[in-house]
């Protein structure tokens, strides 16, 4: 039996997480023109075993979107966010990944800031180079 790369370029495939919006730390929001992209200073994730850690690198971009609230006090720690896609729920979205349709995303922070964005389709992505911390809380 031969073993052959996955991949031809040589880079290792990359790991999957599944973002969970709570305890998640942004580091910004901001607009240009119809699109609305939230960064994240320490992503809350789950690795592909499970298990919860924390990923910088992290962002959302939604294209062909409407953004309701104030993006300036739009940092900090989420206490909690809401993901829809056509109408239903996404509790935990893969990353990275490619959303199409009415997606609405809802997030509101500790500091009290509520932010709700709807567009045509959300990137998320992560920086190359990012690195999954593991949670060692007890």
């Amino acid at each position: 039996m031969r073993l052959t790369p996955a991949r031809a370029s040589g880079r290792i495939a990359r790991m999957r997480f599944a973002l969970e919006f709570h305890d998640s730390e942004v580091r910004d929001v901001a607009t240009d023109g119809d699109a609305v992209r939230v960064r994240f200073a320490a992503a809350s994730v789950r690795d592909a075993a499970g298990g919860r850690g924390w990923l910088p690198g992290v962002t959302l971009a939604l294209a062909d979107a409407t953004l309701a609230g104030d993006p300036s006090h739009a940092f900090g720690k989420l206490a909690e966010g809401r993901l829809r896609q056509d109408g239903r729920d996404i509790a935990r979205p893969a990353l990275p990944a490619t959303l199409s349709g009415r997606i609405e995303l809802t997030l509101r922070f500790a500091n009290g800031t509520l932010l709700t964005a709807h567009g045509a389709s959300l990137a998320l992505d992560v920086a190359d180079g990012a690195r999954f911390a593991e949670d060692l809380s007890c």
